[in-house]
């Protein structure tokens, strides 16, 4: 018995992300294609026969051995990444395979993980269930799933921004054009929650791009397509999904209240660093349809049976058979080539042959649901600890090295170019994700969740490197791409002769110019880092020397000669200049460095400015620590306070500049100190320009 497969990277949806789906049957006039040309976006959806990602036919899938596998092979993998407690489902369309528990729901206390009994917190697995209800709606005909979303939402204000209109097609497939919004996920307490519909109009993301175009993964626009939900049927989200999914399909322990009622038994989520392992927080999520449900193995396994079969478990449905098909048809994709989004779930392919997966991933938890629709197959899998993405891979690449059969219409990729990929100059380059804050002071740490891939050619393969090691890449045709040591696949988009966007999966990457690569902003840190450093340690440095270990003749040299200059020109005599300095060079100097004149002013100026910096540098990590989960959600009023350091040291970055001109002008110091003031002040302005690049100059907002 196979128990383990060399690890293979899964491009899935990100942590706190997930979406999955239940489509109703839709007309296909609703399904035209709109938005870009280069997208497929709202297509009509193929047929059963041509859902696969090859034409062959499948053989079924054998779970035979199923029990003994899973016993043998999880826990050792589980163990492998320190995992406290986990839960596992395997179904078919007839009904719940295998349910198991694995390790601990509570350390503390004891208490193992029972997957009827042990509800977990799956994250944005919970989008699923959003696009479930909204299904509901339309095969109801109180959604149309074209209509501009504005129409029958009445709680929620969407402005104007382009020609087309946002609709539910758009929402379900993640291409709304909203940027990533931080602001109105986790608050430490969930009692202190917003009311949904406030937080969607109050935290409203900026709409960045036409709808239609790219997919870019949007809590916000799940969240919408909640509130949208629980205004057409006249109740809360929470109250649709307890009567029209949770009751129907038997999800006894299936919830969105936060926090869960008392009858339901919640696993603690725990966090695994450094081989310790320590409790999370139970934090609140504001935008509750986007992730916030809880729920066992079984009640997941449940809703995949509704959507492996005809959209009913034991006499309670929940779609039309014609509802679930269209559900799980693809709506959108980037390009032909490349795997793409039905309505809310994520296509991928799994040794040949087509899947539709999400995954969910809140403080202490992770989850993962995938759908075999060929193999008549589906598994829910969670964990109750931070390190169980890695062990999902491990145990996912296993289950499906056991039990799923390759296709036999696998395609065989050549194993050398026949030479460089055409447009070779056009590729090279860098692309970043489009799932970025844009306008907030989320930019960063979103820009840093969003990746980055390099693009070069070598030896005739196209190489990409996403920070993790080079992967080689073979022009199958123009733009389009296929691994050469695995089965992966990339395309490229061309928009009027230039290549803009790089695809893989159906995440999308934007190319972006050099200045805004993040391997030159952080030579810039290290640059301007050094660089006013060496005004702080020089400066004092220099100070201390004419105190203490100069004599009497240089220690008020250069400031109090070039102050000197400067206050007899005004008085404009040289003799008394010349006075002047040599009184100055016979008093004693000063206990502190005073700014008495403009040299002195003009260091303790930028010396201010460049201790704001660093100041506000070090707050915002100390705030960082101190407020993991929350910061860039709900931040503290310290937050807005420490803001105001990096403001003051813009301003006096931008003072320190015209002292450097005045500097000059006036002849203070030598030539060699005004120089590495000139740098010193460079530096800090440098400086700020990334702090304004990346959004941090500025109170958050």
């Amino acid at each position: 018995m196979s128990r383990r497969l060399p690890r293979r990277r899964i491009l899935s949806g990100s942590a706190l992300l997930g979406a999955a789906s239940l489509a109703g049957s839709l007309p296909r006039s609703d399904r035209a294609e709109t938005g870009s040309e280069h997208a497929t976006t709202s297509r009509p959806a193929p047929s059963p026969e041509t859902r696969s990602a090859t034409d062959a036919t499948p053989s079924d899938v054998d779970l035979e051995g199923l029990e003994e596998f899973v016993d043998e092979t999880v826990p050792d993998l589980l163990d492998d990444h320190d995992v406290v407690g986990a839960s596992m489902a395997v179904v078919r369309s007839d009904g719940v395979e295998l349910a198991r528990g694995f390790g601990d729901a509570d350390r503390a206390e004891g208490t193992t993980v029972d997957a009827g009994e042990t509800a977990f917190r799956i994250g944005s697995v919970s989008k699923p269930l959003v696009w479930a209800a909204t299904m509901q709606l339309i095969e109801d005909g109180r959604i149309d799933p074209g209509e501009d979303v504005r129409n029958p939402l009445e709680s929620v204000s969407i402005p104007d921004a382009y020609d087309e209109p946002i609709t539910v097609s758009h929402l379900a497939t993640h291409t709304a054009g909203f940027e990533e919004r931080f602001r109105g996920t986790w608050v430490t307490d969930p009692e202190a929650r917003r009311p949904l519909a406030e937080v969607l109009d109050e935290e409203r993301p900026e709409r960045v791009r036409p709808p239609g175009e790219i997919a870019s993964y949007s809590n916000y626009g799940t969240a919408l397509a909640g509130q949208l939900v629980a205004d057409v049927a006249g109740t809360s989200f929470e109250a649709y999904a307890e009567e029209s999914l949770f009751e129907p399909l038997s999800m006894t322990s299936a919830t969105f209240e936060q926090p869960a009622p008392d009858e339901i038994v919640v696993s603690k989520g725990y966090t695994s660093f450094g081989g310790g392992v320590e409790e999370a927080p139970e934090l609140g999520l504001e935008i509750a349809p986007a992730g916030a449900a809880v729920a066992t193995a079984t009640d997941v396994a449940q809703f995949l049976w509704a959507l492996l079969g005809d959209g009913a478990v034991d006499g309670g449905r929940i779609l039309e058979p014609e509802s679930v098909d269209a559900a799980l048809d693809r709506w959108f994709t980037h390009h032909d080539a490349v795997p793409g989004i039905a309505f809310g779930l994520l296509e991928d392919e799994r040794r040949g042959v087509r899947i539709l997966h999400h995954d969910g991933m809140v403080p202490g938890f992770y989850s993962y649901l995938v759908l075999v629709p060929e193999y008549d197959l589906g598994l829910f899998l969670a964990y109750n600890t931070n390190t169980g993405g890695a062990a999902n891979a491990d145990v996912l690449e296993a289950f499906f090295e056991e039990f799923v059969p390759r296709t036999d219409a696998e395609p065989s990729l050549e194993t050398e170019p026949d030479g460089p990929p055409r447009r070779a100059d056009d590729l090279v380059g860098t692309y970043r994700g489009v799932r970025i804050a844009e306008s907030t002071h989320a930019r960063l740490s979103s820009t840093l969740q969003a990746g980055q891939i390099d693009v070069s050619v070598d030896d005739g393969y196209l190489v990409t490197d996403a920070g993790g090691g080079t992967t080689r890449w073979i022009e199958r045709e123009p733009l389009v791409f296929d691994e050469a040591d695995g089965t992966g696949t990339l395309a490229f988009r061309d928009d009027g002769g230039a290549v803009t966007h790089l695809f893989t999966g159906f995440h999308a990457y934007e190319r972006i110019a050099r200045h805004e690569s993040l391997a030159v902003h952080g030579g810039l840190v290290g640059a301007t880092t050094l660089g006013m450093l060496s005004g702080l340690a020089a400066w004092p440095l220099s100070w201390g020397w004419r105190r203490f270990g100069g004599d009497s003749s240089t220690v008020a040299e250069p400031d109090a000669d070039s102050s000197s200059r400067v206050e007899s020109s005004d008085r404009g005599s040289p003799s008394d200049a010349t006075e002047t300095s040599d009184a100055a060079t016979s008093r004693s100097p000063p206990a502190l460095p005073l700014p008495a004149g403009g040299p002195a002013r003009a260091r303790w100026i930028a010396g201010g400015a460049i201790a704001c910096l660093f100041g506000f540098v070090a707050a915002v990590i100390a705030l960082l620590v101190l407020y993991p989960h929350t910061l860039l959600s709900d931040p503290p009023l310290a937050y807005d306070l420490v803001a105001v350091l990096g403001l003051l040291g813009a301003g006096g970055a931008v003072a320190s500049a015209g002292y450097a001109v005045v500097a000059w002008r006036d002849g203070y110091w030598s030539r060699l100190s005004r120089l590495h003031y000139a740098l010193v002040v460079a530096s800090a302005i440098g400086f700020c320009w990334l702090l304004w690049y990346w959004n941090l100059l500025r109170i958050p907002s």
